[in-house]
């Protein structure tokens, strides 16, 4: 540089320095026009050394920014490309001086180079948008406000010339070959093609790297600047940004967790418009598909030739006229040698093509592409879904309400457009979905809804037998059930639906997961919600259905354990479990598996309660009908056995059982042994709730054979039996009331001293000769067996334990029907001259100076009419 320009880039006065660089620009302009790049090199290097690289001197470092964006306005775009890689470093390099004045000015100098290298710029994009990035978030207003204005001139650049611009850099401009070329013969003009890369000058898979790393930023102004260049990266034509998606989609998710709303803002705006993408190109894709499998191929012989119409060797005519009129006969003559284009030119003006001669229609048909079929854009795109899932399953368990939201809204899309893809990450979805199913959010919840549904139609259509391990059934099991204990009612029921569709999916599964599996139904049946526990015996009757009894007795023996630990859930909820139970399954197969569970438990008072449960239920509960009706025809006798020795730790229900089976000699003979030991005063509890029950219509068939007392003369005697045991009470007025209704009659006959037999009598009995066919024992030594074993048992067991604290339902009795104490709504419609019989809360026993006040615990939720009874 001349010494006079030297100096007054380097002064103090703006004015001053802008007057010397339109001077500099001048004396490389002046070069350029006389080819003198040698001392264009030299000015360049003096710029770059001398002032813009000169640190800790703001003013050479603004000269220098001045006198580069001078230069390059001198060279002019034609030139400019070639000492880019010169300019730009200084340039970029004074981005981040601490001067905000020397950032303002790179702003300004960039801004001058890049208008005028235009595309070329693009060659250099990844260091240019980094120190936009970083210039975005800068404290200084001016600077922000000149960055604005480079940052919009690069996305013009980008958005106009990024998709097609091939960089043009020669090594010496005076070699520069004529930008076009005239055939002297024809006058048509050709544009030449000068050697250079088939690259473009701007490359998305170079920009990607430098994408994921920025995406990760904090500053709210930078991401603000990311998701703006997003949109113009994916409003570009021909750049195919979507099917970079994975490497920059977890950073949006981050962005919608911001703390300010206009970061929320646009950025929920671009992930609408990149979900919008993926689903139109993947709709386009499968369109495609169907096209191509439901087309026939075509033979060779009907595939027409295709016209090249940009074909380089063609005869034209002379005038444009007569090119748009009517084709002369010329048009078919042989081209001449001086009118073929050899150089790889193509036309620019009058190219109007002829028919191809035979080598080039042979060339042409080779080389077309899908003979009459017009390219889509986007149609060769590919889509990575299992990234894109991956991301979004991260994102699903994030803290932040708008991440999940998205998340699942996502999840839902992608779900009808892949949903094959999802199936290696069931187990980790499910165990974040069903969290979100209890979620406060409505949308949320009902997002995870819908989500959920989508995921187990895809479970249930899937072809298990195709791939059987395509699906971790197992893992899913364990995150069900481990997420079982920490969800609310909606989730609980969600993982239960889960369970039942994989038992039926893949049953062997579930038998593998025995202990975590009894875990999960045990939590249900303990839960308030009547949905959760119809769900978890659904799942209880798929797994016994086709189980042992062994899975049962496992079952039941740790719903046993759960009850005996949880005197709360026993009280409230266990006569439900029961009869529910018994309406699942079978009712005899509960009751034979339970019944052996409570004989083998050390816990006596434990076992007399759930004993007593079962036999209250035996008498009144609609679920075990058919079981009442088989021990009445006595037609499993070794059933009643069985239960007759496992119920011996409670005297009052193996009495109940023999009254219910109308073995009325062997309830004698019970009540005879029975009164051999101390009676508690739990024991005088469950005979006055007997003598209740016996007025149900349950009991209807035994009140009617108190008419036939030569019959069923130790019915009689069982009746007086527990009458004579009962103190005065208002069960003992029940009961003789009932009694001496009959007296008059039973009197009449008292002459007769030959009884008829008892059904039930055995052959040991000295009333009658004939044997029952209907008796529980066929022999002598069946019927002693059992009063033996009552007598081991009530031997062994400890007196006085107060079972009534724990468990005393409260019968009341309107006209044959047993109602709820407590919640029973005839309660209050009762008409005034019908006569209520049932315990008050003032109405106490007093036996040995203790007191029970009866009440209703167990049976809070057993409400009973008359139609729930059957006889």
């Amino acid at each position: 540089m001349d010494k006079s320009i030297a100096k007054g880039l380097g002064d103090k006065l703006y004015e001053k320095r802008k007057a010397t660089a339109l001077e500099l620009q001048k004396l490389v302009t002046q070069c350029v026009i006389d080819g003198d790049y040698a001392r264009v090199d030299k000015i360049i290097d003096e710029l770059c050394r001398d002032y813009a690289y000169a640190l800790h001197q703001p003013t050479a470092r603004n000269a220098g920014l001045m006198g580069l964006a001078a230069a390059a306005i001198a060279l002019g775009t034609n030139n400019v490309g070639r000492y880019l890689h010169h300019i730009l470093p200084p340039v970029l390099a004074c981005f981040g001086d601490q001067n905000d004045q020397v950032r303002f000015y790179a702003c300004e100098s960039l801004y001058n180079i890049a208008k005028i290298a235009k595309g070329e710029i693009l060659v250099y994009f990844n260091e240019v948008f980094d120190v936009l990035c970083k210039i975005s978030a800068d404290t200084e207003t001016s600077v922000r406000g000149a960055a604005e204005l480079l940052d919009r001139l690069i996305k013009d650049i980008v958005a106009e010339r990024a998709s097609n611009y091939i960089s043009v850099v020669n090594n010496d401009p005076k070699d520069m070959p004529p930008a076009t070329k005239v055939d002297v013969v024809s006058g048509n003009v050709y544009r030449e093609e000068h050697g250079q890369d088939d690259e473009q000058a701007f490359s998305l898979p170079k920009f990607i790297p430098l994408l994921s790393e920025r995406i990760y930023a904090i500053n709210p102004d930078t991401r603000v600047f990311l998701v703006d260049w997003l949109k113009v990266l994916l409003n570009t034509p021909e750049l195919e940004l979507i099917s970079y998606l994975p490497s920059f989609l977890g950073g949006l998710f981050t962005f919608l967790g911001d703390s300010h709303k206009d970061v929320r803002t646009v950025t929920h705006e671009l992930m609408d418009l990149l979900l919008q993408e993926v689903e139109r190109i993947s709709k386009l894709q499968d369109d495609l598909a169907r096209k191509s499998i439901s087309s026939e191929p075509k033979s060779d012989e009907d595939t027409p030739v295709k016209k090249n119409e940009g074909t380089l060797i063609a005869q034209k005519k002379k005038h444009l006229l007569d090119a748009l009129g009517k084709l002369s006969t010329d048009s078919n003559e042989v081209a001449s040698p001086s009118t073929i284009q050899t150089n790889n030119t193509i036309p620019v003006t009058g190219s109007i093509p002829t028919t191809p001669t035979e080598e080039e229609g042979a060339v042409t048909e080779s080389t077309s592409i899908r003979d009459g079929e017009e390219y889509i854009l986007g149609q060769d795109i590919h889509l990575n879904f299992p990234d894109i899932i991956e991301i979004l399953v991260n994102n699903l368990g994030s803290s932040e309400y708008e991440v999940r939201l998205a998340s699942l809204h996502w999840i839902e899309s992608l779900m009808d457009l892949s949903s094959g893809d999802f199936i290696p990450y069931f187990s980790k979805i499910l165990s974040l979905l069903l969290k979100l199913l209890g979620d406060s959010d409505n949308r949320i919840s009902e997002s995870a809804q819908i989500v959920n549904s989508k995921f187990m139609k895809l479970c249930a259509n899937y072809d298990h037998n195709k791939n059987p391990n395509a699906i971790a059934y197992g893992s899913i099991v364990n995150s069900l059930t481990l997420q079982f204990f920490d969800s609310k009612v909606d989730a609980k029921i969600a993982c239960l639906d889960w369970l039942l569709l994989i038992h039926k999916k893949a049953p062997n599964q579930i038998f593998e997961h025995n202990d975590s599996m009894f875990l999960t139904l045990l939590k249900s049946l303990s839960d308030n919600d009547t949905r959760l526990i119809e769900k978890a015996l659904c799942l209880l009757n798929c797994l016994c259905v086709d189980s042992k009894d062994d899975y049962l007795k496992k079952f039941l023996g740790d719903l046993l354990n759960l009850l005996k630990n949880d005197p709360k859930l026993f009280k409230t909820r266990a006569n439900y479990i029961m009869r529910q139970l018994c309406a699942r399954l079978s009712a005899e197969r509960i009751y034979k598996v339970l019944s052996s569970l409570l004989d083998s438990r050390d816990d006596i008072m434990f076992s007399k309660m759930m004993i007593q449960i079962l036999s209250t239920n035996l008498m009144t509960a609609n679920e075990v009908d058919s079981l009442r009706k088989k021990l009445r025809k006595g037609e499993d006798g070794m059933f009643f056995n069985t239960l007759f020795k496992w119920w011996c730790y409670n005297p009052v229900s193996v009495i109940s059982l023999c009254l219910v089976s109308e073995n009325y000699d062997l309830a004698y003979s019970v009540l005879q042994a029975y009164v051999n030991y101390d009676l508690g005063l739990s024991d005088l509890v469950q005979l006055d709730v007997l003598v209740q029950l016996l007025e149900s219509p349950v009991f209807t068939r035994m009140r009617l054979q108190l008419l036939e007392q030569q019959k069923y003369p130790f019915l009689y005697k069982s009746l007086y039996g527990i009458l004579m045991i009962l103190p005065q009470s208002k069960a003992f007025d029940i009961l003789n009331k009932r009694l001496s209704s009959i007296t008059v009659w039973a009197s009449q006959n008292a002459g007769s001293s030959n009884f008829y037999k008892s059904n039930r009598s055995s052959s040991n009995l000295s009333v009658g000769t004939e044997s029952s066919q209907r008796s529980v024992s066929q022999s002598r030594h069946h019927y002693q067996e059992l009063l033996d074993h009552f007598n081991k048992i009530c031997s062994q067991a400890s007196p006085n334990v107060n079972l009534g604290t724990l468990y005393e339902p409260t019968i009341s009795i309107l006209n044959g029907t047993v109602l709820e104490q407590d919640k029973n709504p005839l309660k209050q419609s009762i008409p005034n001259e019908l006569e209520v019989t049932s315990f008050k809360e003032s109405e106490n026993y007093s036996v040995d100076g203790s007191s029970v006040l009866i009440k209703n615990e167990a049976n809070r939720d057993m409400t009973r009419t008359s139609e729930s009874f059957t006889n």
